[in-house]
C-alpha cells in the first residue's frame, strides 16, 4: 500500500471506500440516535471521506482525527480538536464517547491488540474492515494481498472486549472494460502490487472485475 503517493488521485477514484463510508455512517448514526456523543475519535482518516459523511448524520462537539500521514490539508474546511499524526497502534488514547474508523483496520498488523487499547479508552467502537475474499482476483493471479480476518476472527476479537456485537456484511463488484484499468484503479487508491512483479504477471492479467468484501461493526458495552 502506498497512499501517500496516491493521496491527488484516491478521492477520484476511491469508488468503495466512498460507498462503505456512507453505509458505516449511517449504521452509526441508527445505533446512537438517542445517545449523547460529545468526544469522537477517528482512526485512519485519510482525505476525509468518511469524516465528512459522519459529520452529515451526527452532531460531534469534539472530533479529533487521527493517520500515518499529515493529511490536514483535506481537512481545513473541517472543524476538528486535534490531528493525531501516528500510527494507530502506538496511540494513547484519550476517552471517547465512541472510537470510529472506516476502510483502514485491515493494514493493522495485531488487530487485537489495537481494539483492546480502544476498549480501555471507549465503551463504543464502529468500523468497517475488508474481510477474507477481499480482492480475490488480485490474489489468485498475483498470489499477494492482506492476510484479511474472517468475521469470526473479528467477533472473536471485539466479544473479548465489548459485551454487545452488531454487524452486517456486503459483497461490492467493481466491472472494467480491461484488465489493465482494473489495475490502474487499484494503482490510484494506492493499493500496489508486489515489488518484484514482472511485466509478463501484469499483462497476462485476465479480470475484468474487482471483488471487495466489506464487514462493519458496531461494539459497545
Amino acid at each position: 500500500m502506498d497512499f501517500k503517493k496516491n493521496f491527488i488521485t484516491y478521492d477520484e477514484n476511491a469508488i468503495i471506500q466512498k460507498q462503505v463510508a456512507e453505509n458505516l455512517a449511517e449504521f452509526i448514526s441508527k445505533k446512537i440516535e438517542y445517545k449523547n456523543i460529545k468526544k469522537v475519535l477517528e482512526l485512519g482518516c485519510g482525505t476525509g471521506l468518511f469524516t465528512r459523511e459522519i459529520l452529515k448524520k451526527i452532531k460531534i462537539e469534539e472530533m479529533d482525527l487521527n493517520d500515518l500521514f499529515d493529511t490536514k490539508n483535506y481537512f481545513l474546511d473541517i472543524k476538528y480538536r486535534d490531528f493525531i499524526c501516528k500510527d494507530m497502534e502506538k496511540i494513547n488514547f484519550k476517552k471517547y464517547d465512541i472510537i470510529i474508523s472506516s476502510s483502514s483496520f485491515q493494514w493493522i498488523n495485531d488487530l487485537e491488540k489495537l481494539i483492546r487499547n480502544i476498549s480501555k479508552s471507549s465503551q463504543q467502537l464502529a468500523f468497517s474492515i475488508y474481510i477474507e475474499g477481499n480482492l480475490i482476483e488480485i490474489y489468485e493471479h498475483f498470489k499477494v494481498g492482506l492476510n484479511y480476518k474472517t468475521n469470526i476472527e473479528v467477533i472473536d476479537i471485539l466479544k473479548k472486549y465489548f459485551k454487545n456485537i452488531d454487524y452486517f456484511t456486503e459483497e461490492k463488484i467493481l466491472n472494467f472494460n480491461n484488465p489493465m484499468l482494473a489495475l490502474k484503479h487499484l494503482k490510484t487508491t494506492g493499493v500496489t502490487l508486489k515489488n518484484k512483479t514482472s511485466i509478463l504477471e501484469i499483462k497476462s492479467y485476465k479480470s475484468k472485475k474487482l471483488t471487495y468484501k466489506i464487514s462493519y461493526f458496531f461494539a459497545y458495552n
